[in-house]
Formats: C-alpha cells, structure tokens, sequence
C-alpha cells in the first residue's frame, strides 16, 4: 500500500482535532495492548476482518477498498491485505529482555514478518466508487462491492492475482455484476442509483442484499450467474422502502428469510424474504437525521441495533419492533456504523462520522458502560470490523487516510465477566 499524505489533507483537519490526536498518541502505550497505525494514498469507505488466521504468524487477512471519489479511477480498488500482530512471539523470555530499554524485545535473529499492514493482492474496481466489500460467509473468496455507479461486482479472489490470468485479453474486470434497472450493458456507467450498502445471507449461501440512493432494497441470488451471460439485472426480491435513500441492510445470523433495512426517513423495518414484503417497522420520532446503520447482534437474533445522524443508539426486541426500543445509547455526534462484538455479545462497538472517534460499550447493565473511546482518527471513521479470533481486536478506516488495527488494553475492558 502506498504511504503518503497531502498538504491539502493535512489542511482539511481542525486545529482542534489535530490537538486531539496528539494527546493521543502521547498515551498510547498506556490505552493499548497493541496498534498498528497505516497511512495510505486514499481513504478506505470499508474494511472486514478475514475469517482465516495464520497461527505460525499470527497473521489476519483485511479487506479494504481506495477511494478516489472519481478523481483518479484508475487508482479505484479493493485490496486484501494481511498483517502480523506478533502473538506467535515469546516476548516473555528472559533472553528477550532489553536492560537498555526495559521492555522485552524478541530475538534479533529471528525473521520477523512486517510489523505494517502489507498488500497482499489488489482487484481494480471496474467502474464509479467503491461503497462497501463484503465477502461472502460461506466462501470467502468471493468478495460483493457495492458501486456508485449503482452496480454491486462480485469477484472471486482466486481469479486475481495470477499474471497469466491478467494478461488475457478475454478477463472482465469482474467475474459478475448485479445491476439495478438496467436493459443494457452500457447504462452501467451513467445509471445514478447509487449501491449503497450490501450484505450476505449467513444461512442461504450465494443470496445478497443491497440498497440504494433511490430507496430499493433488493435480494439477489448469484447462483443465477452464468459465464455467458454475467449480468444479472433481475433480482429475486426488489422492494422500494425509502424515498430518501437506503443506508443499511442486515440478515438475521440464524434465520434465511428474515432481514432489516434502514433509510433517511428516520425508517428502520423487518422484512421476510418468503413473503416479499416489510413485517414491521419502528414509529415515528425513534430516531433523528437518518438511520445509518443496523445490525442484528450475532449471539441474540432477537436484539436489533440501529444508528442515526444524531448520534444515538437503539436496541429493538425485533417481536415488538413497533414499541420503544429496550434501550438507548449516545455516540454524541454523527454515526457512520456500528458492530456488534461476534465473541462478546454485550459489546458494542460505535463509528463517529464526524468525530473521528470509535467508542466501545457493553450494553449487559442499565448503565450502558462506555468501555473505550479509540481516538486515533483524526476524520469521520467509515467503517469498523471486529476480529473473529481476538474478542477485542478491530480494524478501522477513516476520510484521514488511515486504516488502523488495535486492541484495547486489557485491563480497561475486561472485567471478570466479560473475559
């Protein structure tokens, strides 16, 4: 990955922000168990934790994605990336010790892997801007971008990379395409309704959800793909949900049918893929600005998340989704995306689209106990990815450039019940 940051980037960021991230990084050693802090030449709008690790060097495989917003797309990509975070190391051995410094350092003859996020292999994004990568849960080699072009690609991994497949004059630059109300190829490049987000079915396999800017939600089924004919331009499933614009879809973990969505209007509902159509949604007045994103928790079907533009957070019983919801929390500005924690299933995790701030909460008591506010940003964080195989280990990428892995320090978040 390319490491450098402009003047003019540099000048987009307050003084007071830049204050911040100082004091930040003054205390870093003592808010972290481990970070790793990239710079690259364009932000990432996505970023998603592998779920294969490397147990000989404790290696994770990311996705993430360049933005150029339309101004080079030739840089347009989505890369896979991989990093060590050194938990293979013996740092405890006496012989590791450094006098000099007082801390343990590992042997100086031992080869180590990159201590940096390094690019592993680089897909160029066919068309318009890259929104959101997900691959899919039952094959991670098949990776689904949304476009802002109003395409969502799916690319299979195995098919990138290899020098003789890249050089033949036959590859598309994508192995198949999902397009919304499109007749033609060709609309591909000038259709203005934007893919916003997509998701996977975690029960059904090949089965994606996406939404867009015009305020479809749409079900997809990419076992309909042929190579003769790779655009699919008729999906299972096509709803219009929001006028204003759709944010966010999510599955049900456990259930192959059951889906949320949510959208400008302040709209957030449940949706059975059997009937085609909405079965509940919140009332008026439960949130503000736009709903930005949903998610279910991964260990509880029946607990809903839902983020808006005002900075707050509710927790909806999905059984009676049309009452209050059982409890809220308060970012304190913008969020871009929340995560629930896939080990800790009272961790939540929040992405401040202004602030530039992650904050980390467990929801188990009434209090709702801020745990951690990761301020390494020093712009709107766009998306947040916990590790599948470190309960508190998360990836997060920002409009600053950065993309950054850490790990709070242990004894800031794990109380007795929660280790």
């Amino acid at each position: 990955m390319a490491t450098e940051s402009t003047a003019q980037e540099q000048s987009t960021i307050p003084n007071d922000l830049q204050q911040r991230y100082s004091n930040w990084k003054k205390n870093t050693k003592l808010l972290y168990d481990y970070l790793n802090t990239n710079a690259t030449k364009w932000p990432s709008l996505t970023c998603q934790f592998f779920p294969d690790l490397d147990t000989t060097s404790d290696t994770h495989r990311i996705l993430i994605s360049s933005f150029t917003s339309s101004q080079l797309p030739e840089d347009e990509a989505i890369h896979i990336s991989k990093i060590s975070t050194l938990k293979h190391l013996n740092w405890a051995s006496v012989n590791n010790f450094d006098m000099d410094e007082m801390e343990f350092k590992p042997d100086t003859n031992l080869k180590l892997p990159s201590k940096h996020l390094v690019n592993d292999l680089t897909i160029k994004f066919p068309n318009g801007d890259c929104n959101r990568a997900r691959y899919l849960p039952q094959n991670p080699d098949v990776i689904a971008a949304a476009s802002s072009n109003g395409s969502v690609y799916i690319f299979d991994r195995t098919k990138h990379g290899s020098s003789r497949i890249r050089q033949s004059k036959n590859l598309k630059p994508y192995d198949a395409v999902l397009f919304n109300n499109s007749e033609t190829v060709e609309e591909l490049h000038e259709n203005t309704n934007e893919a916003i987000s997509l998701a996977w079915n975690y029960q059904k396999e090949g089965t994606l959800a996406s939404c867009y800017l015009q305020g479809q939600v749409q079900i997809w089924d990419i076992k309909q793909y042929f190579h003769s004919n790779p655009v699919l331009d008729k999906p299972v499933l096509n709803i219009q949900f929001d006028a204003l614009g759709v944010n966010d879809v999510s599955w049900m973990p456990s259930h192959d049918s059951l889906f949320v969505a949510c959208g400008e209007s302040d709209t957030l509902a449940l949706f059975d893929q059997r009937i085609g159509k909405e079965v509940s949604r919140i009332a008026q007045n439960r949130h503000n600005g736009g709903v930005n994103s949903c998610k279910f928790n991964y260990q509880n079907n029946m607990l809903l998340a839902s983020a808006d533009s005002e900075g707050l957070v509710n927790m909806w019983d999905i059984r009676n989704l049309d009452q209050y919801p059982i409890k809220s929390i308060n970012h304190g500005s913008s969020i871009s995306t929340i995560e629930w924690n896939p080990n800790l299933d009272t961790i939540i995790a929040t992405a401040g689209q202004n602030d530039g701030l992650v904050k980390l909460w467990d929801v188990s008591n009434t209090d709702n106990e801020l745990l951690f506010v990761h301020g390494g940003h020093m712009l709107g964080v766009n998306d947040i990815s916990w590790d599948l195989h470190d309960s508190w280990l998360m990836c997060s990428v920002s409009n600053d450039n950065s993309i950054q892995i850490w790990k709070p320090a242990h004894n800031l978040v794990e109380a007795e019940q929660r280790v």
